[in-house]
């Protein structure tokens, strides 16, 4: 077996949306990191076809900016993504190239001088005291040992918190319910016309689901029509009539689809896979095998039953689930729906969220989406483990209650709390302190000149 040995500043764990904002942003300040990531490319769930949701609130008013943003304009420029687009359900939508995003990641961290290391699983955390001394992990029957000053888990499932031994909740009430995750993949050869033409003759498509979906009004053939850059969730009556005569092979409403940037090209994001704890191997295993078989029975159910997609084919099957939901760790703070809903920006809010309170249940076609009217802060304390000094976390594992994960798990605030979380820990290098110990008035400084969005705006 290789065995490998390194000393870094910062090492970030996890090369999703989080981890690329924590591990860029950390290296541009001037400090030496390493990123450790599973899988044999960078960038996440943003490389499964998702739409970024959430850089405008409810209001149109811009409530994300910063490393996300500079993202989106440097795939703009190669024609890889659209622009903001004010969305009547999802408040905004950026719909985005997938593999460009693999090319960009890579591109960006040898820019900002970030050391990569891929394939690797987080094994085991030598833990002294209050502190982390080292991260072990394992790939291709190789040890990598890694040596930090400060770590930052942006694995979403909180994998270094986790054998680092800090607390966390799971899910939903005393079963834990979690959200489904989904098996994305890619459609092409669709005639989106069809579809738009269908949706405009019967408007009862757009009807939704379940009474706990709010939706403004506009959400309908006319919004997409007029410009590429959406996501259609619709043909409620048909998935209906389908479920009643056992033809419809998920748990779902509803079908939902991001229009992609070529001609005929849609993502899918309408397996639904029940019951399943991703930090579970069984589970795991269980949900991306039955994934894959769903999506086979839903291209034949969509050729055979949507307008528009009688032509279409599978291109793509994303290499990894979806996973909306796992551990949530305990923070020096704890954000609540109270303070979230009542629109709180503390004077320690280290980003913004303006997206709603997005909640797949674990049963049949059930979905909590409940409008966040005004965006909430998300104080530094949330990415601050309370149990371990040299520890932050950032993206969906940050330390929120089960129903402010709804919004925050969104990959433009995964992607605001990485940027935090370095300009934390550079500090914290730079003061010779712990991150929970930083003025947190010195982080709000310097993301706001990263152009970060720390204050309600009136306008987009």
């Amino acid at each position: 077996m290789n065995a490998y040995e390194y000393t870094y500043d910062i090492a970030v764990i996890g090369g999703g949306p989080a981890g690329l904002a924590a591990a860029i942003t950390a290296a541009r300040g001037g400090r030496r990191v390493l990123l450790l990531e599973k899988n044999g490319f960078l960038g996440g769930n943003m490389t499964l076809g998702l739409p970024l949701l959430g850089f405008l609130d409810e209001h149109g008013a811009r409530c994300i900016a910063g490393f996300g943003e500079e993202l989106v304009t440097r795939l703009r420029a190669r024609g890889a993504a659209y622009s903001h687009r004010f969305c009547p359900k999802h408040n905004s939508v950026t719909n985005i190239d997938a593999e460009q995003v693999k090319l960009l990641a890579i591109e960006m961290c040898r820019e900002a001088g970030v050391d990569v290391l891929l394939h690797l699983e987080t094994q085991h955390v030598d833990r002294e005291g209050g502190r982390i001394r080292s991260v072990t992990l394992r790939g291709k029957c190789n040890k990598v040992t890694v040596c930090a000053d400060l770590f930052i888990d942006c694995t979403g499932d909180g994998d270094l918190a986790y054998l680092a031994g800090c607390s966390y909740n799971k899910g939903r009430g005393a079963n834990e319910e979690l959200m489904p995750p989904t098996v994305m993949f890619t459609l092409e050869g669709v005639e989106i016309d069809k579809l738009l033409d269908h949706v405009a003759a019967h408007p009862e498509e757009m009807a939704a689901s379940c009474a706990s979906i709010d939706t403004k009004a506009g959400y309908d053939a006319a919004y997409f029509r007029a410009d590429p850059n959406f996501v259609f969730v619709g043909m409620t009556a048909l998935f209906t009539r389908l479920k009643t005569e056992g033809k419809c092979p998920v748990e779902r409403g509803n079908m939902i689809i991001i229009h992609g940037l070529h001609p005929g090209q849609v993502y899918v994001n309408t397996s639904r896979l029940l019951h399943t704890d991703a930090t579970d191997i069984l589970d795991l295993t269980h949900a991306e095998l039955e994934g894959h078989l769903q999506v086979g029975q839903l291209v034949d159910m969509f050729r055979e039953h949507v307008p528009g997609f009688a032509r279409c084919y599978v291109s793509s099957i994303a290499p990894n689930l979806g996973v909306r939901e796992t551990r949530r760790f305990r923070g020096v703070k704890t954000l609540t729906v109270e303070e979230a809903l009542s629109a709180s920006v503390p004077e320690d809010s280290i980003c913004l969220s303006g997206y709603k309170i997005d909640i797949h249940k674990d049963c049949e076609t059930a979905t909590l989406f409940q409008t966040v009217d005004k965006p909430f802060g998300v104080p530094w304390g949330c990415l601050v483990s309370a149990e371990v000094d040299n520890l932050l976390f950032a993206g969906r594992c940050i330390s929120v209650d089960e129903s402010v994960i709804g919004s925050t798990r969104v990959m433009p605030c995964c992607m605001a709390t990485g940027q935090a979380a370095a300009v934390g820990a550079l500090l914290a290098l730079s003061h010779g302190q712990d991150p929970a110990k930083v003025n947190v008035k010195d982080i709000r400084a310097e993301l706001l000149r990263q152009g970060a969005v720390l204050y309600q705006l009136s306008e987009n």
